[in-house]
């Protein structure tokens, strides 16, 4: 039986028939994997032997065995010889099977290509490639092959394992992308992954987690992950500058998160003192893009680090550029300042002519003085207009963004309040919402799921029962499809609210499978 313990995206971890995966068969052990003319067993049952077509009738592109709790794609050696081809197989299989069965893919345990393979949503292999290669006289090591006449198979099984264990710990950590982008040892791996970021990134991020713990991006290929390029697609063609804000002020990122508590942007809003309230503060950064000072302490804006060396690569550049235009054709300023370093003069190409370019250094008491002059002269030609508070702005923006913008009717009477350290907002007395700064989004209570119930938004419906700490994907009847790990849900038996919780399983896995942890509850 499979229960699983925690996804990230396609790769999952857990246990079948007491075997934990991402699971490395030893193929001499016939309990293990065994073949004979009847047929395929794996963990000591019969898989099958038959071929699956694919589902369009065409000629047969993958060999599929397709048992009761794992499918076994037959050629994936040769499938894999041609990345393109080799993604499309498997992506196929989870499109008509989605998470109902584990995927094994026969003689591709390369060490090298294991973080990979796993992302896809591979769980099971075997040990014959890494006995094969010890017989060619070579040895696995953590930093590739070296060549021994000695090489010990097992060793290199060993290797295998090993890294087997570490991307199960980093699928419940939600750290697996990290490792995929880390460990980039082989050449078919950054195949594999541009492959699956150019061409089946709407289908990865059905099942990607909402937030991870951290954003590492260490590397170009960072631009292509699923929660960033969701962040960067929802502020290009989603996101509404706050009522008031009617001057653009585009600033460079700092190191330090969230931007605001940073030595060079403390010294901007110091030398902008008694004018930010009608100032749109946007600070542009790479791999997230823009970001809007009211959603800098949202995950991934506050959540990501980057090596800083001065430079831009062309693909940053063009995201920047491209994310700007769409960004300033949904929201209209009364004026634009740029206030950046050389490096970002890339960005004039995206902003209009009339827009003020100022190349200053916040350690430059002239540059800030040019700067308040700019946004002070925009300031003076503004009608006046009655303000929300800065707070009441960022957090409605935060809903928004999290949300979507049906929640702010709801949100109409609710009031800002600080309590314990935290900002929330409360209606009729009653707090509705609570911004997570560890966890960079808005959390809620049951005194606003009946909001998100009458939407229909976030919702796991269950069986008629009163859940306590968990409810497992067998008492799911059915949930919002756009529901993601760790996106806050409502659970409702009907039109009742049993109360409010955490995914963590994707929508698709919540409806197919009736084991494993589908949403963790908080009242």
């Amino acid at each position: 039986m499979i229960i699983d313990r925690a996804f990230f995206g396609f790769a999952r971890t857990g246990t079948i028939s007491d075997f934990k995966y991402p699971l490395i068969l030893d193929s001499t052990r016939e309990e293990m994997l065994s073949m004979n003319e009847d047929g395929l067993r794996v963990l000591g049952k019969y898989i099958g032997k038959g071929v699956q077509r694919s589902t369009d009738g065409r000629q047969i592109e993958n060999e599929l065995i397709i048992g009761e709790e794992i499918i076994v794609i037959r050629n994936a050696a040769a499938l894999l010889q041609r990345s393109r081809k080799f993604v499309s197989a498997v992506m196929e299989i989870h499109d008509k099977y989605g998470f109902s069965r584990l995927i094994y893919a026969p003689g591709i345990a390369d060490p090298y290509l294991l973080p990979v393979l796993v992302y896809t949503g591979i769980s099971v292999f075997d040990d014959i490639l890494m006995r094969k290669v010890a017989l060619d006289g070579l040895e696995a090591t953590p930093i590739g092959y070296s060549e021994n006449v000695d090489a010990d198979g097992n060793k290199n099984i060993a290797l295998c394992q090993k890294i087997a264990d570490s991307l199960a710990t980093s699928i419940e950590r939600k750290t697996l992308r990290e490792i995929v982008e880390k460990y980039m040892i082989s050449g078919k791996s950054i195949e594999i992954l541009r492959i699956l970021d150019s061409e089946y990134l709407d289908r990865q991020l059905k099942v990607f987690p909402r937030i991870t713990p951290y954003v590492r991006a260490n590397d170009i290929m960072s631009l292509g992950r699923p929660d960033l390029v969701d962040y960067r697609r929802k502020i290009s063609s989603a996101y509404n500058r706050p009522d008031g804000k009617d001057i653009l002020l585009l600033i460079p990122c700092s190191a330090r998160k969230p931007y605001s508590h940073s030595e060079s942007h403390q010294r901007i809003i110091e030398a902008l003192s008694g004018l930010r309230s009608r100032v749109h503060e946007v600070i542009v950064t790479s791999p997230v893009g823009l970001v809007p000072r009211d959603l800098e302490s949202i995950y991934p804006a506050a959540f990501y680090d980057i090596p800083v060396i001065g430079k831009w690569f062309e693909d940053e550049k063009l995201m920047i550029k491209d994310m700007l235009t769409s960004f300033l054709q949904r929201n209209s300023y009364s004026k634009i300042i740029a206030f950046v370093k050389d490096d970002l003069n890339f960005i004039r190409e995206a902003l209009p002519e009339s827009a003020t370019f100022i190349n200053g250094s916040v350690k430059k008491h002239s540059d800030l003085e040019a700067l308040r002059r700019a946004v002070n002269d925009a300031y003076q030609s503004l009608e006046k207009q009655n303000m929300r508070s800065e707070k009441t702005q960022e957090m409605l923006s935060i809903a928004r963004f999290q949300f979507g913008d049906w929640i702010e009717p709801f949100l109409r009477e609710a009031r800002v309040i600080r309590s314990y350290n935290q900002d929330m907002f409360s209606r009729s007395g009653k707090v509705v919402m609570v911004f997570n700064r560890e966890a960079g989004k808005m959390t809620i209570t049951k005194e606003i799921a009946s909001s998100f119930l009458k939407a229909g938004k976030f919702v796991v419906s269950i069986d008629d029962f009163k859940p306590t700490a968990n409810i497992y994907a067998m008492g799911v009847e059915s949930c919002d499809p756009d529901i993601r790990p760790e996106d806050e849900v409502v659970v409702a038996f009907g039109d009742e609210v049993r109360g409010v919780g955490i995914a963590k399983m994707p929508a698709i896995a919540m409806k197919q499978l009736k084991k494993g942890v589908a949403v963790k509850m908080r009242n």
